[in-house]
């Protein structure tokens, strides 16, 4: 749904932080203890209100954007295959196209 990019973060390297929208196959939670402690299902509503939502301007805005999304405003990003002229492969660009603002996307 969307992607952030930022340079010298965490051990002077560059980082990319991704947001997708995924569909579970079950509610069953497999919490693996090596790598969390907790995992749970929780309301929207619940997950939004929590102070780091609240506190963060990008976690704001990608909350704003998966509201979009199930209120089928947003499309989210759509991969395009080009030919690029510095190789002459095919690449994949994905990107956002917006033509009208009340899209109605199709669900996911």
């Amino acid at each position: 749904m969307a992607f952030r990019h930022v340079h010298d973060v965490a051990f002077q390297k560059s980082d990319l932080f991704f947001v997708c929208l995924l569909r579970p196959l079950s509610k069953q939670i497999m919490v693996d203890d090596v790598e969390i402690q907790d995992a749970k299902w929780m309301p929207l509503v619940e997950f939004v209100e929590q102070p780091l939502i609240q506190e963060d301007d990008m976690f704001k805005k990608i909350i704003d954007i998966f509201i979009a999304r199930l209120g089928k405003r947003y499309c989210g990003l759509s991969a395009h295959q080009l030919v690029s002229k510095f190789d002459d492969k095919l690449s994949t660009l994905y990107f956002n196209t917006v033509d009208d603002p009340n899209l109605n996307c199709q669900a996911s």
